[in-house]
């Protein structure tokens, strides 16, 4: 079996592929599988670090560029595309699976072309516009959320669930010691979070609540949110990025984040509720209605990007946290959402068994 996974641009992306290929090979340990993705995002790090092979394409989006910026990334893509034949028609792959970024456009095409079976990934409840263009050559097509706009093909689509890392999703959710705020913003950060949050920890601290705080700022606010805390004088744990994300999930009892839609599955996985700021730029505003959808399940509580604070915010903690029955039904509520155990389901159907 010979499988190629391509994925661009964002941990959102590049850890359900990589989810994915664990999954293959767990199923199928001589299975080969290659990776394609740009040449400018972490792609290539955290394939390779899997233990996997990775060769780079280059290739950007085209939605919302001016019509100079059209001509040029058109030129761009145009390359990226024939690359990518010579990439597949090089490895044979019996499957291409994409799992988002511009860079799938250009492989889950080729590989069409040259005869290749495909899929998609959708991580979110709205598709991009990738995505939505791919859906209607792709065998198979496997969401995290139900398909309430009708987007794709009834007949080729699956509702798996997002696929996430097999450390969290083994981690007792049934532990007593769960006792610290977890904020984050994403792989690559999250300004308005990272302000508003410590402000809003300051305001709790003088109310003597007693909560510990692990941050994960994202690389480029790291020295600002860890000076800024060490200027309070507050303990917390202030992280750029972590790769065992297990180890945090298994001590927080709430959550402060984006929408994205492998961070909801994984809290939804480990049943910690989350107080949610949708990304107010995503693409057709995809993370409002992922966390929309959360919150109308009972597993979280919204507070618009525009509408954040320190004030705000350090109200809502205040407010989750004192009410330990609310906590516990919002963690159930998670729970049931089911968001995130695919990748062995998705291995399944792409390997036939």
């Amino acid at each position: 079996m010979r499988v190629i996974l391509t994925a661009g641009g964002t941990g959102g992306h590049i850890i359900p592929a990589i989810s994915i290929a664990d999954a293959i090979v767990k199923k199928v340990p001589d299975a080969d599988i290659l990776f394609v993705g740009t040449d400018r995002g972490m792609e290539k790090a955290r394939a390779e670090g899997g233990g996997y092979k990775f060769m780079a394409i280059k290739s950007t989006g085209i939605k919302d560029k001016d019509k100079r910026q059209i001509f040029s990334a058109l030129s761009l893509n145009i390359r990226a595309f024939y690359k990518a034949i010579r990439i597949l028609r090089g490895f044979r792959p019996d499957w291409a699976i994409g799992t988002g970024g511009y860079v799938t456009g250009m492989v889950i095409l080729a590989a069409r072309l040259i005869g290749a079976r495909c899929a998609i990934q959708e991580q979110n409840t709205l598709p991009g516009l990738t995505n939505r263009i791919l859906g209607k050559i792709s065998h198979k097509i496997f969401l995290a959320f139900p398909d309430t706009k009708n987007a794709f093909p009834v007949k080729r689509t699956i509702v798996t669930g997002n696929p996430i890392r097999e450390s969290i999703l083994n981690l007792d959710v049934n532990r007593q010691d769960r006792d610290s705020i977890l904020i984050m913003g994403g792989s690559l950060g999250a300004r308005s979070i990272n302000t508003a949050a410590v402000e809003a920890i300051k305001i709790c601290k003088t109310k003597r609540m007693e909560f510990g705080v692990v941050h994960l700022s994202g690389t480029l606010d790291f020295s600002l949110v860890n000076k800024a805390y060490a200027d309070a004088g507050m303990q917390s744990k202030v992280y750029d990025f972590i790769d065992d994300m297990a180890s945090v999930y298994k001590r927080a009892c709430l959550a402060v984040c984006r929408a994205g839609g492998i961070t909801l599955s994984e809290l939804a996985s480990v049943r910690l509720p989350a107080i949610i700021v949708p990304y107010p730029y995503s693409a057709d505003n995809h993370q409002w209605e992922n966390a929309s959808y959360i919150a109308s399940h009972g597993g979280g509580w919204v507070i618009e990007d525009g509408e954040l604070s320190p004030g705000r915010l350090a109200c809502e903690i205040e407010k989750r946290l004192s009410d330990k029955e609310g906590l516990k039904k919002a963690s159930r509520c998670m729970g049931r959402l089911c968001l995130g155990d695919a990748a062995s389901r998705i291995a399944g159907e792409i390997l036939g068994v």
